[in-house]
């Protein structure tokens, strides 16, 4: 039996790239939804001025790694515009997958 996966994704974006990123991140939302995501949700921290989390479910973590992999390719049509974005480039794009723990 897998285990679904909660997914986080994390990075700061550039000031100047607030307005493009957010225009782009519908396309992104879909994007991942079609490769498995679930459940998606889109925040900005509120003590932290451009630093955004993304977070979603996935059936299993194949889909996690694809997804991860697609956020982090800086070669990808949909993702190369946002890897300028984000302060520090893709390699700024902090990917992490959780299973749930009972207590």
């Amino acid at each position: 039996m897998t285990q679904v996966l909660d997914v986080f994704i994390e990075y700061k974006i550039h000031e100047k790239y607030v307005k493009p990123y957010e225009e782009n991140m519908k396309k992104i939302k879909e994007r991942v939804q079609e490769m498995g995501a679930s459940e998606f949700g889109w925040y900005e921290a509120a003590d932290q001025p451009n630093l955004y989390v993304e977070m979603f479910k996935v059936n299993d973590y194949a889909a996690y790694e694809k997804i991860k992999s697609l956020r982090q390719d800086e070669s990808e049509s949909l993702t190369k515009d946002f890897a300028a974005y984000v302060a520090g480039g893709s390699s700024k794009v902090h990917c992490w997958a959780f299973k749930r723990k009972m207590i």
